[in-house]
């Protein structure tokens, strides 16, 4: 008996520390409530109270006022406590149910807290203090506390009950949809770990509430997804003022949506935001959730100003065997990193970072400051011309730029120029400036002004911080945040740029200007503040070419070459069982180091494993896979007219010759980084040589296209391989590469189709979904992929979610042909069935 009593215990004990592991148990925030707005005439037929008894997951929203009789619903004459008598009706039928209420009330919220701590529903109310994360379903219901309030409204001192709903949730509207441009603007809630999307039932789907029918399905569930994977959150609220009992269908299908969840975070605490290099999401808190849909695969690239992420990139597929959460970690990045020019002025126009660059311009003279040192002086027309902002990577890329500066004079009705040049046209004249005082982010058109007003003679630290995945323009004074703005597209200027000159010279410093930086790369908030206290940066030098290796670097040598020989001789054994004519491709499960990835998002990774993507500014990046494409195509390489015209459309000649060679330059640099691979200029052409040792997923797919009878089902799986990542360099928009990617993407479905078509003959449902969803990720209205992405499911019995996947497919079709789609689901699949 008491080794049963033990035994008993033990199990008793094992239960409770398991139900207390992080991310076991049902988060609160992890599911979603319908919510329906209780009317007079709502709660007199008691409809609407039944509604929410007989369904799970739903909640109540109501407008209660205060008055010398007390408190009741609006409009009425209903006593808000027997309102809470009827849900306290609710909670004791149905013992796992879990209630939201929100309340709109006016007034001082300690007279509506009495009226709740009277009622039999005291000791079942659940409040969870700010900062604090949501507790699960179940610990709700064993502990009994299964009701929660949220209020919203003027309202006067705080509640021990009560929620602030603006304290806890994001909140949007669906009856206009939210742009991504919008996001940036709730940058304060953005980090609330709840979502209430207010108005659902007035999404403009051109149909009124009542006409709602299963062929709306779809437009609801997208909207609600797109909404989850724009915030990185998972809707929790969703607010129905009419009708409510049209929508619920809606619960249940959201949450058979499986979600990839994690959190990014430094030491001790997750970020507040977390940007995402991903084109459906800009900006989420530090705790994410994102939908998987179906069979897809998800690439997800977060990314935190100042900070390298491990790891850098989630890639989560169908197949694999998903933590319940993914945790990425974040190490400061030094000062060094990105830092493209460093002036400290001290008697001499000098660029730290780069000593071999030299400089002129007019009227400077440099002076001993009192404070500072020496200093950079500019009095009124003087200026020092910086070169080409390519060299700095301005253009078209993120970037930062810091100095420490002190004014003479500030002008009343103008600008005081601090960098810019002297161009004019949208997203082509840059000006940081002064303009009335006031720190000033311009490229023509395209600015923002903080409202904080400076003073002569003092020193300030000014920057400038552009953030290009989400358009934003910041401003920082003496290391603090004063303002910015988002949706921005970035700087295309070819001008050269100036310190103390803008707008067409018709700006002047008029001060002294002091530690001047640019990083083609955004600063941190924390990094920004580091440089207000004047940190010192320290400068990378490279070993020269007689330095001895250490002993760290022998070590990896060695590696690498054993490495490379197991891979050889891994290669030798796959030749010697294929075909006479097969060409085969190495297949690295995981990035491995020596190679550059085109596709999905561009990634490089060195000969030292380490990832060297910032490396690659936009006109380097453009100038290598341009140089790329062309060799594979020609095997001679991309003709420099060629290379001209279409990188530097509409420049004039020596400029671009010069440009040219300074891309050039930068690019030979970083391919050092890589093993055999270099690129030459030899009879009009830029031809890259790459060795064996390089990988390049282009590549490898491009030569197995080349066979020419056709590639063999072991070829067919690694071509899937190397394509599943996404579109050929997802995110980038050069118009020369449309051919070219619709070129690769029609050889992508031609191929996949041939191999989702072996899949489903051998009756292997998983594989045919996941190659179906690769396809439709290259053309969503590809009917072949369509109906086998319907067959599988269906082989996996869920005929549910292949009949919104034709839903879905009939209303993209609708809206980009301008037609309504032919053929019914039966139809579809009878026909589709007798070709695949």
């Amino acid at each position: 008996m008491p080794n049963k009593i033990i035994l008993k215990l033990f199990l008793w004990l094992f239960a409770g520390i398991a139900f207390c592991l992080p991310g076991k148990a049902n988060d609160f925030a992890d599911n979603s409530f319908l919510i329906g707005q209780l009317t007079p005439a709502e709660y007199q037929n008691n409809r609407l109270l039944n509604f929410i008894k007989d369904n799970n997951w739903t909640g109540i929203e109501l407008a209660v006022i205060s008055d010398s009789v007390g408190i009741r619903l609006q409009n009425s004459a209903v006593p808000f406590s027997e309102i809470l008598e009827k849900i306290e009706l609710i909670l004791q039928e149905k013992e796992s149910k879990v209630v939201p209420v929100f309340i709109n009330y006016s007034g001082n919220v300690h007279v509506l807290d009495s009226v709740i701590n009277a009622s039999s529903l005291s000791d079942q109310i659940f409040f969870l203090p700010q900062g604090e994360k949501w507790p699960s379903i179940e610990y709700l219901v064993q502990a009994n506390r299964r009701v929660i309030f949220f209020v919203e409204g003027d309202i006067e001192n705080e509640s021990r009950i009560l929620h602030e709903t603006s304290d806890y949730a994001l909140e949007i509207g669906a009856s206009q949809i939210t742009p991504n441009s919008a996001i940036l603007k709730r940058e304060a809630n953005i980090n609330k770990e709840l979502f209430k999307i207010s108005n659902f039932d007035r999404l403009p789907i051109g149909v009124s509430t009542s006409q709602v029918n299963r062929d709306m399905f779809p437009e609801y569930i997208n909207f609600l997804l797109e909404s989850w994977t724009k915030f990185g959150k998972k809707p929790n609220f969703l607010f129905v003022e009419r009708s409510i009992y049209n929508f619920g269908f809606i619960i249940e299908q959201l949450h058979s949506f499986e979600a990839v969840k994690g959190q990014v975070r430094t030491v001790g605490k997750n970020f507040e935001r977390v940007f995402w290099k991903n084109a459906e999401t800009l900006i989420t808190g530090g705790k994410f959730s994102f939908p998987i849909r179906g069979g897809e695969e998800m690439i997800l690239t977060p990314f935190v100003p100042g900070f390298s992420l491990t790891p850098s990139q989630l890639t989560i597929t169908a197949e694999m065997v998903k933590p319940e959460q993914y945790s990425i970690l974040a190490t400061p990045l030094d000062l060094n990193r990105g830092l493209m020019a460093s002036f400290h002025f001290e008697n001499e126009l000098a660029d730290a970072a780069n000593p071999e660059r030299t400089f002129d311009g007019n009227g400077f003279t440099f002076s001993q400051d009192i404070d500072r040192g020496n200093v950079l002086r500019l009095p009124e027309n003087a200026n020092v011309n910086l070169g080409h902002p390519e060299l700095y990577g301005l253009p078209n890329s993120s970037f930062t730029i810091s100095c420490f500066v002190k004014f003479i004079d500030i002008l009343e009705f103008g600008d005081n120029a601090i960098l810019g040049n002297d161009e004019t046209g949208y997203r082509r004249g840059l000006h940081l400036v002064l303009r009335s005082g006031h720190p000033y982010f311009g490229l023509w058109a395209n600015d923002f002004m903080s409202d904080e007003l400076l003073e002569t003679n003092k020193w300030y630290h000014l920057t400038w911080r552009y953030i290009l995945e989400t358009g934003q323009q910041a401003i920082f004074v003496n290391g603090l945040y004063v303002g910015g703005s988002d949706g921005h597209p970035p700087y295309s200027g070819t001008n050269d740029i100036f310190i103390g000159s803008a707008l067409s010279g018709g700006a002047s410093l008029r001060g002294y200007i002091d530690n001047l930086y640019i990083w083609n790369r955004p600063l941190g908030n924390e990094e920004i503040s580091r440089l207000a206290l004047d940190e010192e940066i320290t400068y990378q030098t490279t070993e020269a070419p007689g330095t001895l290796l250490s002993t760290k670097t022998i070590v990896a040598i060695l590696g690498s070459i054993t490495f490379v020989f197991l891979v050889l001789i891994f290669v030798l054994l796959r030749k010697m069982n294929a075909r006479k004519h097969s060409i085969l491709v190495n297949k690295p499960e995981t990035p491995t180091k020596n190679q550059i990835q085109l596709f999905g998002e561009f990634k490089a990774i060195n000969n030292k494993n380490e990832d060297v993507t910032d490396l690659f500014t936009p006109k380097v990046r453009e100038l290598f896979i341009f140089t790329l494409i062309h060799t594979m195509k020609n095997g001679i390489g991309a003709p420099i007219p060629d290379v001209n015209e279409t990188l530097w459309y509409g420049i004039e000649d020596k400029k671009v010759a010069n440009n040219r060679a300074v891309t050039l330059n930068k690019l030979r640099k970083i391919l050092v980084h890589f093993n055999k691979i270099e690129i030459t200029s030899q009879n009009g052409y830029l031809n890259l040589n790459l060795s064996e040792d390089f990988f390049c997923d282009y590549v490898e797919a491009f030569q197995l296209c080349k066979i020419p009878d056709g590639m063999s089902r072991q070829q067919l799986q690694l071509f899937f391989h190397l394509v599943k990542k996404g579109r050929l360099l997802k995110g980038v928009d050069w118009p020369w590469l449309d051919e070219v990617r619709g070129f690769t993407g029609n050889q992508v479905i031609d191929n996949l189709l041939k191999l989702a078509s072996d899949y489903k003959k051998e009756n292997k449902p998983k594989e045919v979904e996941k190659v179906s969803q690769r396809i439709l990720d290259y053309d969503d209205l590809n009917e072949e992929a369509l109906y086998l992405q319907i067959w599988a499911l269906q082989k996996a019995n869920n005929t549910h979610l292949a009949k919104f996947n034709f839903e879905s497919f009939r209303s993209k079709y609708e809206k980009t042909m301008g037609e309504s789609y032919a053929l019914s689901f039966k139809e579809f699949t009878h026909h589709y069935a007798d070709q695949l």
